[in-house]
């Protein structure tokens, strides 16, 4: 099984309701899973405010 880590990216909703990212990684760059991964992070958190 291939394990993929974590973005290096974080995503949560702040109290005012905006998108806030936070940096966690060691590295900015992220493979095209990490990419996927946070996009549907972003994605759910752009839905729950609609």
């Amino acid at each position: 099984m291939i394990t993929t880590p974590p973005p290096p990216f974080a995503a949560m909703r702040s109290l005012s309701g905006d998108i806030v990212v936070f940096y966690v990684g060691t590295e900015p760059r992220m493979t095209r899973e990490q990419a996927l991964q946070f996009a549907d992070q972003i994605r759910d958190l752009a839905l729950e405010g609609a």
